[in-house]
């Protein structure tokens, strides 16, 4: 299956609501899914390594559980999901995911890497 199958998959499952493809050039090739927010910014946050947790704007903000060099796992407090961060192993750029707070973000987590490790 490709990359959009499995995104497919996920989103009809409830797994994964939105998702986006952003290259290390901070250009989005890829994205699933309708929601206004700016998928640059938990990039950033993982690129700079920064823990402070997401922020974007208003009461939309995550707090970062775990953060390194391969991930970001992040969850919204107020019961708004979680926003997942998972480098890509063969390919410049990151898989960021968003799951619905009823997703366990462990397993949230494991299918964004999944999807990361599709790319080529």
């Amino acid at each position: 299956m490709s990359f959009q199958d499995d995104v497919a998959i996920l989103a009809q499952e409830g797994t994964i609501g939105v998702c986006w493809l952003v290259g290390d050039d901070q250009k989005i090739y890829y994205n699933y899914g309708d929601w206004a927010v700016d998928p640059l910014i938990p990039f950033n946050a993982w690129k700079s390594q920064n823990p402070a947790g997401i922020d974007f704007g208003g009461d939309l903000r995550f707090t970062v559980i775990t953060i390194s060099p391969d991930r970001i796992i992040s969850t919204n407090i107020s019961g708004q999901g979680h926003i997942m961060v998972a480098k890509c192993p063969k390919w410049a750029g990151c898989v960021i995911t968003w799951s619905p707070a009823t997703v366990e973000k462990n397993y949230a987590y494991a299918s964004a890497a999944r999807l990361a490790a599709k790319v080529q």
